[in-house]
């Protein structure tokens, strides 16, 4: 019975602490993050495939 009781009282604290939304938010803020790094590696990404590249000119009269 005392630990029934005991959950009763974590529970309640938990709800009165609203520990709900701290872990929703912690959540969104961690996945807003991810997408922060992700966005960045893409960038990286796009500008390595946009330098420039050496050609090689054909000079000869052929």
């Amino acid at each position: 019975m005392e630990k029934i009781l005991r959950l009763e009282q974590l529970l309640a604290n938990l709800e009165r602490h609203q520990t709900k939304e701290h872990v929703k938010n912690a959540v969104k803020e961690w996945l807003l993050a991810s997408r922060s790094v992700i966005d960045s590696v893409i960038d990286t990404i796009e500008e390595e495939k946009e330098a420039p590249v050496a050609r090689k000119i054909n000079i000869s009269d052929e």
